[in-house]
């Protein structure tokens, strides 16, 4: 008995599967890649940014090692209003995404037939894929002065004069709320698809009307993916630098805007503070989320022997942060709501009301339910998809004007495949092309690296046995969590550092020298090509292995049994049956990350040097600048490039789960 290997019989997909128990080092090698990738060009980086908002600013913009809390003091005492107000507009964002969302999600989750679900997602899906800059620039063109709803509004008669939203709160508020309510929706309906509506039908027939039907059973069993939804929500919105940039002008001024104005003056122990704050700030609301689900999770009465069974919440969460949620499920929980209607069951007990009155009571909140959900489609769908129409609509005006429709054109079109440029030097087809060329040459090159590393660390994961396995995923999904303005800023802190050593370096420079001798080029340590590759690589290693741990996870063992049996090694098991089963979600997470990675704009600004600048970063320039009808040409071509890989993933994806 000594010598044999300890082993567990477990039920999975009707078969029984003997699990090997032993650890297993390969899967360790497996992760070491990533693993190294990521320890280096993430967890590095957030290190010194620690270590540097202690430290001194010099005359020149050096960091200076003198260890003091002035630059806290002053985040603390000149930063606390803005800090109030990105607080402010992110738990606003929250609740309106969260009012949006639930009955969109909703509306999907009970569409009967199969098609109309996947139409009515893949409607949500679409825009959330969308360039996010192109999204918040059509706002611009939505809400300007001479914009498309001053114009027509006036024409109506609606207003007298135009409207000042752009460049307020107001208009940073609707652009966060438009940016992210596909994080509201999407997390709701995972848990809504679990849901058994018996239940709701079941309360009815016990007395209760639509509300108490809400209150006492969807809304408790569906809180998983509600608190899940706020947190994806709330992260991103109180780190947000794009949209307040653009929409918000001073008004408008939040943490994320803060720190790209310490990377613009080279403030980095600033910058380094104030960017700790913000991440402490997301720390807080992702720890309370842990709390909760934890809580949840371990009231459970279902327990197995098998080690899917039984992962904690953080292991949940590292797989998916919406089925982290899924531990509420089957649970109870108590929440305002239903106390509120305890209360008012009581008050009506207490009072005596009339049947007639509690009849018109449940009349009412019937008729309410169903206008909220006929309308509540109808005006989330219009909200998610007229600032695209618009902007794509624009791009064929025969005018100069981005607000006021003149007549058919495709004049802006041809002015950029016929490489003519503009009588002023801000914009330039042939600088546009360059620029299109280097985010080509970044976004394969990073997709490649994150597609073989993705892949290596989700095999890991899910096949590996070994010391640290649930750290190592902790890891791995760290960088989803983290704001991308933070994120950004310290990579931009790390390399400016590490070139800095470099340079001091005899060796360092010897090894460059020898480069630019043998393949004859001109390198020297700085931001360029590699900066930005490593930077996106860093953050799109999660995403493919998010998309490949899924398909593994769910993939039949038998088929890798079965070559084992038949003599088959390690490597030929994966060559011959692992890899061609998963080389659709290796693809589909590759078309992600090739996505994000394309549509890629803080990091790429933070991380980007002389002659790499990307189409992202060229068309944020030109939006800085002024709103020309090129850009409106520009941005629908971008709209479509994601379109289509968007779609293609999806389809990718599809094949996957069918083969499995």
């Amino acid at each position: 008995m000594s010598g044999k290997i300890p082993t567990i019989w477990t039920f999975r997909k009707d078969v029984i599967v003997k699990r090997n128990r032993s650890p297993n080092l390969g899967g360790c090698f497996l992760a070491l890649p990533a693993t190294f990738w990521l320890t280096l060009f993430f967890l590095a980086p957030l290190v010194i940014v620690i270590l540097a908002s202690f430290w001194e600013r010099g005359l020149r913009g050096e960091v200076v090692h003198n260890w003091t809390m002035e630059n806290y003091q002053y985040v603390d005492e000149r930063y606390r209003p803005i800090l109030d107000r990105s607080l402010g507009i992110a738990f606003q964002t929250t609740l309106y995404a969260l009012v949006l969302g639930f009955p969109l999600a909703y509306f999907i989750t009970t569409r009967q037939r199969q098609w109309a679900r996947q139409l009515s997602l893949f409607l949500v899906i679409l825009p959330f894929w969308t360039n996010f800059l192109i999204r918040t620039y059509a706002w611009q063109v939505l809400l300007g002065t001479n914009g498309v709803i001053n114009h027509y509004f006036q024409a109506l008669g609606l207003i007298d004069e135009p409207l000042e939203i752009l460049y307020t709160q107001k208009a940073v508020l609707i652009g966060m709320v438009y940016g992210f309510l596909p994080f509201m929706v999407l997390p709701i309906y995972a848990s809504l698809e679990r849901f058994d509506f018996k239940m709701v039908e079941a309360a009815k027939d016990l007395g209760a009307n639509e509300f108490s039907a809400f209150v006492r059973i969807i809304f408790p069993l569906t809180l998983p993916g509600v608190i899940a939804g706020c947190i994806l929500v709330f992260v991103p919105s109180v780190g947000a630098f794009v949209t307040p940039d653009l929409l918000g002008g001073v008004e408008g001024l939040m943490i994320g805007n803060l720190i790209n104005n310490a990377f613009r003056r080279r403030n980095m122990p600033r910058g380094s503070a104030t960017s700790i704050v913000l991440m402490g700030i997301v720390a807080i609301g992702l720890f309370l989320y842990l709390f909760v689900v934890e809580r949840s999770s371990s009231g459970t009465s279902s327990q197995s022997p098998d080690d899917e069974e039984n992962e904690t919440a953080l292991q949940k969460l590292a797989k998916n942060p919406i089925a982290a949620g899924s531990a509420f499920a089957g649970t109870t929980v108590s929440t305002p709501l239903m106390l509120w209607d305890d209360v008012s069951g009581e008050i009506i007990r207490h009072l005596n009301i009339p049947d007639s009155v509690r009849r018109w009571r449940d009349t009412t909140v019937q008729l309410t339910g169903k206008v909220i959900m006929l309308l509540a489609p109808i005006v989330n769908y219009v909200f998610l998809w007229i600032p695209i129409v618009v902007l794509v609509t624009f791009s064929f005006n025969d005018s100069r004007s981005t607000g006021v429709w003149r007549g058919f054109s495709t004049r802006w079109y041809t002015r950029i495949t016929d490489s003519v440029a503009r009588n002023k030097d801000d914009f330039s087809t042939e600088l546009m092309l360059e620029t299109l060329q280097n985010s080509m040459i970044v976004s394969i090159s990073a997709t490649i690296i994150a597609a073989i590393l993705g892949t290596m660390i989700a095999m890991s994961i899910v096949r590996g046995r070994f010391p640290g396995k649930n750290l190592l995923a902790g890891l791995l999904y760290l960088p989803v969590a983290i704001p991308e303005i933070a994120q950004a800023f310290s990579l931009y802190i790390f390399f400016n550092l590490a070139f800095d050593y470099l340079r001091e370096s005899s060796v360092a420079m010897a090894i460059v020298d020898t480069i630019n001798y043998v393949f004859g080029t001109s390198y020297d340590w700085g931001f360029g090509y590699s900066t930005i590759i490593i930077s996106h690589v860093a953050f799109n290693i999660s995403f493919v292995a998010i998309v490949v741990r899924a398909r593994l996870v769910d993939m039949n063992p038998r088929y890798e049994e079965a070559a084992r049996d038949l003599g088959a090694n390690e490597w030929a098991t994966f060559w011959r049956v692992t890899f061609p089963i998963l080389f659709p979600a290796i693809m589909a997470g590759a078309l992600l990350a090739f996505t994000l990675s394309l549509d890629d704009f803080v990091i790429t600004l933070m991380t980007t040097g002389i002659g790499t600048t990307t189409l992202t970063v060229y068309v944020y320039g030109l939006l800085k600048q002024t709103v020309t009808p090129e850009i409106n040409a520009i941005s629908t071509l971008m709209i479509l490039a994601s379109t289509f890989l968007v779609g293609l993933s999806l389809l990718l994806q599809g094949r996957s789960a069918s083969r499995v």
